[in-house]
């Protein structure tokens, strides 16, 4: 039973708060310029962008990886939020003469659903870049 105390031990790992604090000025930063496009996105697009930013900068940053990677894959996703906005938007300009009260709670119900499937799969890819780059540069420290 010892032996695995002292094996474990050795797991512990502290977040990186340097990068935690960095993200959050980055994700500000960017939140910033899409209020200031507004016009463009509707307030869901700016609240399911806010929830990614937030869960990118406390799930994402605190863990091992170069900076300036995790700030990428945060402007990257930023970028596929507002591309996959677009193209929603576009969808709803397309079937407007759908414009019933039946469609328009369909679209109600459906975006916080279809919000959450570019959120996880942006993040799931985001984390699977960082663990690939620790194994990496695990591989490159055992030769």
């Amino acid at each position: 039973m010892a032996s695995n105390r002292e094996r474990f031990g050795q797991l512990k790992l502290r977040p990186n708060f340097f990068h935690m604090a960095v993200g959050l000025v980055f994700a500000v930063a960017i939140l910033l310029t899409h209020f200031q496009i507004g016009h463009i996105l509707d307030m869901s697009a700016l609240i399911a962008i806010s929830f990614f930013n937030l869960l990118f900068v406390f799930l994402l940053f605190p863990l091992e990886g170069p900076l300036l990677r995790k700030i990428m894959l945060l402007f990257a996703g930023n970028s596929v939020g507002v591309l996959w906005y677009l193209l929603q938007l576009s969808f709803e300009e397309a079937f407007f003469f759908l414009n019933t009260g039946a469609f328009k709670i369909i679209i109600l119900v459906a975006k916080p659903i279809i919000d959450f499937v570019w959120i996880v799969s942006v993040w799931s890819v985001s984390l699977s870049v960082l663990a690939s780059y620790k194994r990496k540069t695990e591989r490159l420290e055992k030769c």
